[in-house]
């Protein structure tokens, strides 16, 4: 039976870690996250690792996969993302776009939220998509889908989105690229929402000018950004 997807099943649970939680939600949505992640493992080099000639595994080739990190380190938490969407509920959201969406966590907290909302993912790692995927269609999101993409070579393909999750997937200079692009195509309101140093960093001082209001969302480690030119 399916667990039911409404915004109490995404809940905070008082006492327990967030990434705790996550996991515990991970496993009764019926992902396979820790197995798949094990497999990269075995044949990628690990993320800290890329510059060790001495390693013998090969480097997934075009950006940063993140191989070898912890499950739930990779992702954000189901707590941070039920929070962001908890501060925007009262908003016109229509489609929400992920950059470096892992396994698609935010597609499924979003549904709760805003049933009528498009989502749609971009993940390097052709792994986490096809199984992103196959529990949005266990739960039958039509309006939800990860492609399988390079975003930073592809940039120019982002499209237009009512709010744009951006954390530190890739170097900062890749995160540069899309914030830059995302930021010159748009000429109405949307929001951002922000997690990592790196994204951080560049917000606070090289497009500082781009935001209208920015708002530390409470208890996690997001932040959202208001853009009304």
């Amino acid at each position: 039976m399916n667990l039911p997807l409404n915004s109490g099943t995404f809940i905070p649970i008082e006492g327990v870690h967030p990434r705790v939680h996550s996991k515990k939600l991970d496993k009764k949505l019926g992902f396979k996250i820790s197995k798949i992640e094990r497999k990269l493992s075995q044949i990628y080099r690990p993320y800290n690792l890329i510059e060790d000639p001495t390693n013998k595994k090969k480097h997934y080739k075009g950006g940063q996969a993140w191989i070898g990190l912890h499950p739930q380190a990779l992702q954000t938490t189901y707590n941070d993302i039920f929070a962001a969407f908890d501060y925007l509920s009262k908003e016109d959201i229509s489609r929400v776009v992920d950059i470096g969406a892992g396994y698609g966590r935010v597609g499924l907290v979003l549904s709760s939220f805003f049933p009528n909302a498009q989502f749609l993912g971009i993940e390097l790692v052709a792994q986490r998509v096809h199984e992103g995927n196959r529990i949005f269609k266990k739960f039958n999101l039509t309006n939800c889908e990860i492609i399988n993409q390079n975003v930073v070579e592809e940039v120019q393909k982002i499209p237009d989105a009512d709010m744009y999750f951006i954390y530190d997937f890739s170097v900062k200079s890749d995160i540069d690229i899309v914030l830059e692009t995302v930021l010159e195509k748009r000429s109405d309101i949307f929001y951002l929402v922000a997690h990592g140093d790196r994204v951080e960093n560049l917000m606070s001082k090289k497009y500082r000018d781009y935001w209208h209001h920015c708002e530390k969302v409470y208890n996690t480690n997001l932040r959202i950004y208001k853009f009304n030119r």
